[in-house]
């Protein structure tokens, strides 16, 4: 039986664990990851981690939600200023999400690498719809209901993933002022255009 997810000792526990699981995939491979290390590292025992969790999967989860819910804070924390025509009003929330890769780099390069873990890379690419290309592509009026829309959303943020895969594992050979005025500049012109079918 799983403990109050409210009570001040659960959510102790669970950033243990957090803290844990993000220490060892920087060290290792996703799939080499066991509960015993990660309760090791953590300074628990196996009992009170299935209090909290029934497997490394539903804890990877957790935490990714976690963080994606700071991401959620920062990218929201800027304002549409401006146009939508102008796609340079939107570089702030792609430096967001830049920012927030690069303070938890560690964990998204083991993460969303060669060697990373498929379930988090599609758990990103679906939550990262939501957190920035979605309120975007609302800017266009996009009707999410046209299957054509929805592909072209998709391919555009997979396009992305795949950006901040390599920023990561390259060692973020660019600034980020620089990857995300180049996105805004001269990649999202060419998203919203699809989206809306008209020129921009």
């Amino acid at each position: 039986m799983k403990v109050s997810e409210v009570d001040p000792r659960s959510i102790r526990t669970r950033e243990l664990l957090h803290q844990a699981l993000v220490n060892l995939a920087a060290e290792k491979s996703f799939a080499s990851l066991t509960i015993r290390g990660v309760t090791d590292k953590a300074g628990l025992n196996r009992t009170t981690f299935y209090l909290h969790y029934g497997g490394l999967h539903e804890l990877l989860e957790d935490c990714a939600r976690t963080l994606f819910a700071q991401m959620r804070t920062d990218i929201y924390a800027n304002k549409v200023i401006g146009e939508a025509r102008n796609t340079a009003t939107f570089t702030p929330f792609v430096e967001s999400v830049f920012r927030h890769l690069e303070l938890h780099e560690r964990f998204y390069r083991a993460m969303l690498g060669q060697e990373g873990d498929p379930l988090l890379r599609g758990l990103f690419q679906e939550l990262l719809l939501e957190l920035i290309f979605e309120p975007i592509a609302h800017q266009t009026q996009a009707d999410f209901n046209d299957p054509y829309i929805e592909m072209n959303i998709r391919f555009f943020n997979a396009g992305f993933i795949g950006i901040a895969s390599w920023w990561l594992e390259k060692g973020k050979p660019i600034p980020i002022e620089q990857a995300s005025l180049q996105i805004t500049r001269d990649i999202l012109p060419g998203y919203l255009r699809l989206l809306s079918n008209r020129n921009w």
